[in-house]
């Protein structure tokens, strides 16, 4: 009786650490996606500092930056830097798509203090950035963010 016990707990043993939920690989780093997050930081921090140059070092100028009042086109939009004033902006839980090898949706939340012509002086929104790749340097196609309501 002893050995079957003994077979038995063997099993019950070797079931139970089978059924263990196995921990996912970590994901390994990726360069890209590190590359866009921090274009996605420069974007904002050259709209915060209405710092030109870099802003249109950024951006397609056929693009356009969708806002509540419409879309604006990037190259039109590089003259009015001045009325965004966010002076504290962070993005939350940033996530990078990529539909091909020259494209990606760079999807987040935004949490900016600040005003501007069309803003409240705290925001949160959910935004997206459309970057396509043009000659080896990403490049922002579209852009947009919605404002959360709150209740």
């Amino acid at each position: 009786m002893s050995k079957t016990v003994a077979i038995l707990a063997a099993i019950v043993l070797a079931l139970a650490v089978t059924d263990q939920p196995q921990k996912p690989a970590a994901k390994p780093p990726d360069a890209l996606e590190a590359t866009l997050l921090a274009n996605e930081r420069a974007l904002h921090a050259a709209v915060a500092t209405a710092d030109k140059a870099a802003f249109n070092s950024l951006v397609l100028p056929e693009g356009v930056w969708a806002t509540n009042q419409g879309f604006i086109p990037l190259n039109l939009l590089v003259n009015g830097l001045e009325a965004f004033q966010d002076s504290d902006w962070g993005m939350v839980n940033p996530r990078v798509v990529r539909p091909d090898e020259n494209s990606a949706i760079v999807d987040y939340s935004w949490i900016a203090t600040g005003s501007s012509k069309d803003r409240s002086a705290q925001q949160v929104t959910i935004a997206s950035t459309v970057w396509t790749r043009r000659k080896g340097t990403w490049l922002v196609a579209q852009h947009q963010e919605t404002e959360m309501v709150r209740k």
